[in-house]
């Protein structure tokens, strides 16, 4: 059978509708996002052509690219961004570790709608400080955030992953 032709549950999306928390992140992030866009198209003339392009595990700048390599981060983000909105729309089409039938596809919906709706805001906001993180290295205002970075990376995408798995499991006892 195909993912498109699942014969899961369709649920509206009034059914599934976000809460005010899941709104406000939604703002914040596109906020913030288009602040990094606007705050690179100010800067752009003043940023050196070659700039922080990829960090290591520490955050320790470990290769330098051309300044256009910001722009496609932003156009990265965006993609991811979009992709994941058109994602979030269609919760029968995600994957479950569990069996989706009538009586749990609300609740597995909601928790996996919430889930993909957290984690594309903070990947958002991800792309949008890893803008912000080359500028202010490449402008030689300070040393970024070096270290920060990857533990936010994992503790914005991991943990709600983690807490979305036991939320299904609960709903499936």
């Amino acid at each position: 059978m195909s993912i498109f032709h699942s014969n899961r549950p369709k649920i509206t999306l009034e059914k599934l509708k976000k809460s005010g928390f899941e709104r406000f992140l939604s703002v914040i992030s596109i906020l913030i996002f288009i602040g990094s866009c606007i705050f690179l198209v100010v800067m752009w003339d003043t940023l050196p052509d070659q700039v922080p392009a990829h960090f290591g595990i520490t955050g320790e700048v470990n290769r330098f690219g051309s300044k256009w390599e910001l722009v496609v981060l932003l156009i990265v983000g965006v993609a991811l961004y979009l992709l994941m909105h058109v994602l979030e729309k269609y919760p029968h089409l995600h994957n479950y570790p569990i069996e989706i039938t009538e009586s749990n596809a609300e609740a597995a919906y909601r928790i996996s709608r919430s889930l993909i709706g957290f984690v594309k805001n903070v990947i958002l906001i991800l792309f949008a400080m890893a803008t912000i993180n080359s500028m202010i290295i490449a402008l030689e205002w300070g040393e970024g955030i070096g270290l920060v970075l990857l533990p936010l990376i994992f503790l914005g995408t991991g943990l709600p992953v983690i807490r979305a798995l036991v939320k299904l499991m609960k709903v499936n006892s």
